[in-house]
């Protein structure tokens, strides 16, 4: 079976380039659009996502608040308040506002400073973003974080040691990160009392407050707790907080819409343009498979052997196409866009590639059902 199946797809050397052709840009382009929306995912849920997972498992906000990159500030007697919920074993305030930075070749640009409380730094940069220095250079004076591939957003090659200004006053890199990316402005990490200095907010103000829970059992009693004590905060756990965000964000800007209706452009475009190619593969060697009816092939041996084809064409073109999106994803993390080829990603793409390859095959074989073994001497 799948030596006759090879034969019938290497015999139609031109048209079977084509099916593979189209199995490999639309799989090319399925995979893209699904690494940019991960991607994007990633950098709209890294206010969380960057934090210290050893201290952040609930993060407490303003009621009003749906979207981490937009918080507002409130009591800093809360940091304490809260610690007394059954459940909490630490209270970290942090801080989180828009600043405006210069470099010394005159170029500015809108920030975000995030400050927390040394040592524990809940707030991040977590250790694994960590690309240069280390978090205890933060409590040094002056010292500030950037990011490694904000390099082009700041328009100036950062490095250790560089200096700027954060709000017309002098700051210092001493710690990169590396993909700690801001989805609207850079990040800039440091520790809460220079984070105040920097962006001028009140001593009796904090921007949130995480929650260090370390039974994770107890995570939904404190959000409850708070939700509760609190009718002007809302508590959220870490990982509810980030799906809140990226919903937020996908669905205001329709992100979200676009990026399905692509895949799903993709996946349709592909599914025909590969079922009409093998169609037209197919009505060429009409006598061919009359032929194998005249010799005795029954309906569901054609149909299987129809089926292996699409099937050898789907795995030619998935491997293919794994390669492309491997070379794109090193050419685009050079660039600072970085595509995760993920093995849930890679699975769905298999997946993926099989449907529209074997599902195709249906208008080949409705075709070969109506085929009778005389055709051949026709």
């Amino acid at each position: 079976m799948l030596s006759t199946a090879y034969k019938f797809v290497r015999f139609e050397k031109s048209k079977s380039m084509g099916i593979l052709t189209a199995i490999i840009i639309s799989i090319y382009l399925i995979g893209i659009e699904l690494g940019m929306f991960f991607y994007l995912a990633d950098i709209i849920g890294g206010i969380v996502g960057n934090a210290n997972p050893k201290y952040a498992q609930v993060f407490v906000v303003k009621r009003q608040t749906e979207n981490a990159n937009q918080v507002s500030p409130f009591d800093v007697r809360w940091v304490n308040q809260l610690r007394s919920i059954e459940g909490v074993d630490e209270t970290h305030g942090f801080i989180m506002t828009n600043v405006s930075v210069k470099f010394p070749n005159g170029k500015d640009a809108p920030a975000m400073i995030i400050g927390s409380d040394y040592p524990a730094m809940a707030a991040g940069p977590s250790s694994d973003l960590i690309y240069s220095g280390s978090l205890q250079d933060l409590a040094e004076p002056e010292i500030v974080s950037t990011d490694y591939y904000d390099n082009k957003t700041l328009r100036y090659d950062i490095q250790p040691g560089t200096r700027f200004e954060i709000n017309g006053k002098s700051a210092t890199v001493g710690l990169i990160t590396r993909d700690a990316k801001g989805f609207n402005t850079p990040y800039i990490y440091t520790t809460s009392d220079k984070a105040r200095y920097y962006s001028g907010l009140s001593s009796s103000l904090v921007s949130g407050i995480i929650l260090t829970v370390k039974d994770p059992t107890k995570i939904e009693s404190v959000v409850s707790q708070i939700n509760s004590i609190a009718p002007d905060l809302k508590a959220w756990s870490a990982k509810e907080l980030r799906t809140a965000s990226i919903i937020n964000v996908m669905t205001a800007n329709n992100m979200g819409m676009s990026f399905a209706t692509l895949v799903l452009f993709g996946i349709i475009s592909g599914f025909f343009i590969v079922g009409l190619t093998m169609y037209s593969v197919t009505y060429d060697r009409i006598k061919d498979y009359g032929t194998l009816k005249a010799i005795g092939a029954s309906s569901s041996y054609i149909t299987r052997l129809v089926v292996t084809q699409s099937i050898i064409y789907a795995l030619i073109g998935y491997f293919i196409s794994l390669l492309l999106l491997i070379v794109s994803e090193i050419g685009m993390a050079n660039a600072g866009l970085i595509i995760s080829l993920t093995p849930t990603l890679l699975a769905f793409l298999l997946l993926t590639t099989v449907i529209i390859s074997a599902g195709s095959s249906y208008f080949s074989i409705r075709k070969l059902r109506k085929v009778e073994p005389s055709s051949v001497f026709r």
